[in-house]
């Protein structure tokens, strides 16, 4: 009930496939590669989604410039700061991360996995030690837009195979990164 009414608070259709990216907005987030990503998937008659951008940074106008100029404010929508996390993440099918930079491991995409969100992250830093290639997301390489696309219009198009990673993400985030799992790997160190 909660979920259908923030959709619904931000004008998101039932049947919309929601991707989404919780960070502070700075150019190595790799969000421009997101906007175009979109405009791809517009240009080849894709609609039925929406990529929610939540955060604020010093590239944030750089970025709700390049909505405005690729044409997708119809399907990117930037909502600026949100104290609303855990809300924000239960409306996503999707979590994104399309970093290039300074990307060690993302706890945005640990609290995604606790909750069941499969993720379409870049190939950068630490983001492939938390998601494997077709097991509870998808990698694509940094920088590309068009492999992004590619990979968005995938989990779009299979919502079997979404949910199957969305599960094997819980799985992952219970097996390895848990309160209590760092705690007895802190353990190890010591003993």
């Amino acid at each position: 009930e909660d979920r259908a009414k923030l959709r619904q608070a931000l004008s998101i259709p039932p049947d919309t496939v929601v991707f989404g990216i919780l960070a502070r907005i700075e150019d190595y987030k790799g969000h421009l590669y997101l906007v175009h990503a979109a405009k791809l998937l517009k240009e080849q008659g894709r609609s039925g989604f929406r990529v929610l951008i939540a955060g604020t940074g010093s590239f944030e106008e750089d970025v709700a410039r390049a909505v405005v100029e690729m044409g997708v404010e119809d399907v990117v929508q930037m909502l600026g700061f949100r104290a609303d996390v855990a809300a924000l993440l239960n409306i996503l099918d999707v979590q994104l991360n399309a970093s290039y930079g300074t990307e060690a491991t993302s706890m945005a995409l640990l609290e995604g996995m606790s909750l069941g969100l499969p993720s379409i992250v870049s190939d950068y830093g630490g983001n492939p030690w938390l998601v494997k290639d077709g097991d509870n997301g998808l990698i694509f390489p940094s920088r590309d837009s068009q492999a992004l696309a590619v990979c968005i219009a995938r989990l779009m198009d299979r919502p079997e195979e979404r949910a199957r990673m969305g599960e094997r993400a819980r799985e992952v985030f219970r097996e390895r990164f848990t309160g209590e799992i760092f705690a007895k790997n802190v353990e190890q160190v010591y003993l």
